[in-house]
């Protein structure tokens, strides 16, 4: 499961080719495991990244192949400074702090079992100025992230924060008696940030999941059935929260300004808001910018011609599960017409050849009749005629 990834940012492309951004995009990735997201690569210089992942063995093996402007470190961020059990399991993204489970060995060069890991918040790391203000955070940490928000509160409104991507659930629990999503998004809207998209994973219930398979469905016929659609209640998401600029403008008496926010719409906050907004499918929100701060962005580039940037055929949709199962059956449509139209060009091809052949020997059977001796002209029409009768007799019995 991701987020929508715009693979062709022309906007984007521009702005970088033309060197209109003016500052770093600064970008956190808490939970880091991976590597940072492709879509920071179109940035080029401009993006500078901070990730942190408990792991340390994850955090050595970044460090040897990281990039311009990266900084990795072997912390978990929350709402602590001090240490905490960790869990590292078998599937090492799902390690967590509020893990059950009991792995142990070594997986992939990673060991496995519980460690004590340093705990650090973001306010703290920002106030002794080793974290410059951010413009964008990314979360997976396994259900701690609520706790990582909580220890960013300051470091988030001095900011002026664009954007927080964060994998989270509507699933309740001893810990989080209203789910983590409630505590997310009501700590987000206090710093302006709104629900821009989603993308959720669906899970089947167990006993359906074994009822199917005891009696599997067959294979669709790609002629006659629809897609088949992927069963099960969401329950892993993705949720992209962003400022929303123009509503700002409009209407600032809706939102929350915590004391010492920075809020202002600089040229350089809108452009790297209009390319979050691309990066993530979200073109329109893009436009919307442009027409709205036209005269914050005039002197920086032509508006009209960064809207034309942004207005062009999106590549690819949202690739939901039920999304795949529609391109898995288009793209097997059009490999069974490719092979058609090949079999078609082939028994044309036959025909032809086969039409060439009989043509020939009606026409040499015809004029075998003309004498080998200056035959008169009216004479030589009537065979030829003739001939060609006979080919559209053996034409029209062939059909």
């Amino acid at each position: 499961m991701d987020l929508y990834h715009n693979p062709i940012p022309f906007f984007t492309h521009w702005v970088m080719h033309n060197d209109y951004l003016h500052e770093p995009f600064v970008i956190i990735d808490v939970g880091v495991q991976g590597g940072p997201h492709p879509r920071w690569e179109y940035l080029g210089n401009r993006a500078h990244i901070y990730g942190f992942d408990p792991i340390s063995e994850v955090i050595e093996s970044l460090n040897k192949s990281k990039g311009l402007n990266q900084l990795y470190r072997a912390i978990a961020l929350g709402n602590e400074d001090g240490e905490r059990q960790f869990k590292v399991t078998q599937n090492a993204y799902e390690s967590s702090f509020y893990s059950s489970n009991t792995d142990t060995g070594t997986q992939g060069g990673i060991a496995l079992g519980p460690r004590t890991v340093e705990v650090r918040r973001l306010d703290t790391l920002f106030a002794a100025g080793e974290m410059p203000p951010v413009d964008y955070i990314k979360l997976d940490c396994e259900g701690f992230e609520p706790e990582v928000i909580r220890g960013a509160r300051n470091y988030l409104t001095r900011s002026n924060i664009l954007c927080v991507t964060t994998e989270t659930n509507f699933g309740v629990s001893p810990v989080y008696l209203r789910t983590p999503f409630v505590d997310i998004c009501e700590m987000v809207s206090e710093h302006r940030l709104l629900v821009f998209d989603l993308n959720a994973v669906r899970t089947a219930r167990p006993s359906y999941v074994a009822a199917r398979r005891r009696r599997p469905w067959p294979e669709p016929d790609l002629m006659r059935d629809s897609p088949r659609l992927h069963i099960g209640q969401p329950t892993t998401f993705d949720f992209v929260f962003c400022r929303d600029f123009v509503a700002e403008a409009i209407g600032s008496h809706n939102f929350v300004t915590l004391p010492g926010a920075s809020l202002a719409p600089t040229a350089d906050k809108l452009i790297k808001s209009m390319i979050n907004f691309e990066l993530h499918g979200l073109m329109d929100c893009a436009v919307d910018l442009a027409e709205h701060f036209r005269a914050t962005l005039s002197p920086r580039f032509d508006v009209d011609e960064a809207i034309a940037h942004l207005i062009g055929p999106p590549p690819n949709p949202r690739i939901t599960a039920d999304v795949t199962e529609c391109i898995r059956m288009i793209e097997a449509l059009r490999t069974r017409l490719r092979h058609t139209e090949a079999e078609l060009e082939r028994a044309e091809q036959r025909v032809k050849e086969l039409f060439r052949w009989r043509s020939l020997r009606v026409l040499r059977r015809g004029l075998a009749k003309v004498p080998v001796l200056g035959p008169s002209l009216r004479f030589a029409k009537r065979t030829v005629r003739a001939s060609f009768q006979q080919l559209r007799q053996y034409t029209n019995l062939q059909r």
